[in-house]
């Protein structure tokens, strides 16, 4: 199985000023690869990643966002909404120490 980079996004290690959810700005899964097993969730830049726990949203303009991916951490492969996108974000960030960290997504094949 080979990994293939798909984004890396900084998070705030809670909500930004002014949101109840979202911690990073937007990423894409646009160059994801057809016929990928999963997506592999890597927590980086962090001096310890792995109680870090979040969410990863859908941004829809004018309609509620909605929650792709729950309880994701440091490892974690999901193998549903294998599918490409653009406006993906990180929220709901727990267990981060108040230090931002940074999110890799691989696509697994």
């Amino acid at each position: 199985m080979a990994n293939i980079l798909l984004a890396a996004v900084v998070s705030e290690p809670h909500p930004q000023a002014g949101q109840k959810h979202r911690s990073s700005g937007n990423f894409s899964t646009d160059t994801m690869p057809d016929g990928i097993k999963a997506l592999l969730f890597k927590v980086v830049n962090h001096p310890n990643p792995d109680p870090i726990r979040f969410d990863v949203k859908h941004d829809k303009s004018a309609a509620i966002d909605t929650t792709w991916y729950e309880n994701v951490y440091n490892n974690k492969q999901e193998d549903k909404n294998l599918e490409k996108c653009r406006n993906l974000y990180i929220a709901n960030p727990e267990n981060a120490q108040e230090k931002q960290f940074t999110v890799e997504v691989y696509a697994v094949t």
